[in-house]
């Protein structure tokens, strides 16, 4: 069984990605851009994709590393968090508000604009849920390689914008490489605890059908056991930035045999979706923000439609209440994962009957 395993998995498709990924890590890093391991890696095996090499990432590895930033994610939940958690709930509201009129102006955009069928610009549209809408797209008979290509590109270019925006115009400290936490001496018995987070969080998550539960899984156990004081160690740099490195090249890899023509035909259309929806979070912090207590800079990470585990390393990298954005991210996936095909069987079952 472990040799079939090992059999399948593409082996020179890995060399590549991690050979890519690390070299534009560490130039990102030499050149002390923001989330380096992450931004290097992801657009250096973007361009090797594009440019005609095949990186691949087994599933499992990924979700192998990307449990070590669960557990990195979820040390952000101090026992201090649990009394703000009720201020949350107006901000949840509005985040419902946000993917419902988000995904509308998605929606109307790719039909008008990009002449998308019904069925691509619907799941198109959501601002998350990448690997949930491509299955729901193919299950209903959509165009999956533009509904992939359209959440991929717009989680990119939303990860490129932000930390970004928040160096250069607004002046914070994005660093390259997330610090060790201050004045936290670790005892055996915390790496015990962090290691059970991560092997344990994935496998609950997983059987309880929770959406990205490599992730999720570990960062929830992560955060019960921190909110209890169990322990406040995190895991140390060198690790969290091998898997920001490994998840940069998965999001890169998803580039490999599509052509350049299409890529940059449908890349047109994902800016245009990303600036609306941008924008739409941008007004909605404005107008909400203050009135309901919460930082205007974690409003925006909030409701900024990037990847999960991407909004909440920007969180933790500007120390902007990553707890609340982790959770809001997580609240937003659920959202979309639960709501977003069984919305779309009703209206399609609807407009049958009506067609009759």
């Amino acid at each position: 069984m472990i040799g079939e395993r090992l059999a399948s998995v593409d082996w020179r498709g890995h060399a590549v990605a991690l050979g890519v990924g690390a070299s534009g890590g560490a130039l990102f890093f030499w050149l002390q851009m923001p989330l380096a391991w992450m931004l290097g890696s992801m657009i250096f095996v973007s361009a090797a994709a594009i440019g005609g090499l095949r990186p691949a990432l087994d599933r499992r590895f990924r979700s192998v590393m990307v449990s070590i930033l669960g557990v990195f994610l979820g040390s952000a939940f101090s026992p201090e968090v649990a009394d703000r958690m009720g201020q949350w709930a107006a901000a949840l509201a509005i985040l419902a508000g946000f993917v419902v009129i988000g995904s509308l102006l998605s929606y109307v955009f790719l039909r008008r604009v990009g002449g998308f069928d019904p069925i691509t610009a619907y799941f198109s549209s959501t601002p998350g849920g990448l690997g949930e809408m491509v299955l729901a797209s193919e299950e209903m008979g959509g165009d999956s390689r533009k509904v992939s290509l359209v959440h991929t590109i717009r989680v990119i270019s939303i990860i490129l914008i932000i930390p970004f925006w928040f160096r250069l115009v607004l002046g914070a400290d994005v660093p390259s490489i997330m610090p060790e936490t201050p004045g936290v001496d670790a005892a055996p018995v915390d790496w015990l605890i962090l290691v059970a987070c991560a092997a344990l969080g994935w496998p609950l998550a997983s059987l309880c059908r929770v959406p990205a539960a490599a992730l999720v899984g570990p960062m929830i156990l992560s955060a019960l056991v921190h909110l209890l004081g169990l322990t406040a160690v995190t895991p140390p740099p060198v690790p969290v930035a091998a898997a920001q490195l490994v998840l940069g090249a998965a999001v890169g890899s998803r580039f490999v045999g599509t052509a350049f023509s299409m890529i940059w035909r449908v890349a047109r259309l994902a800016l245009g979706t990303s600036v609306l929806l941008l924008g739409l979070a941008v007004l909605i912090t404005l107008a909400s923000a203050d009135m309901i207590g919460i930082r205007p800079e974690a409003m925006i990470l909030v409701l900024a439609p990037g990847g999960l585990a991407e909004m909440s390393l920007i969180a933790l990298a500007l120390g902007i209440d990553t707890a609340f954005v982790s959770t809001m991210h997580i609240c937003r996936i659920m959202m979309i994962v639960v709501l977003g095909p069984s919305l779309f069987r009703i209206g399609a079952r609807r407009s049958r009957e009506t067609g009759r």
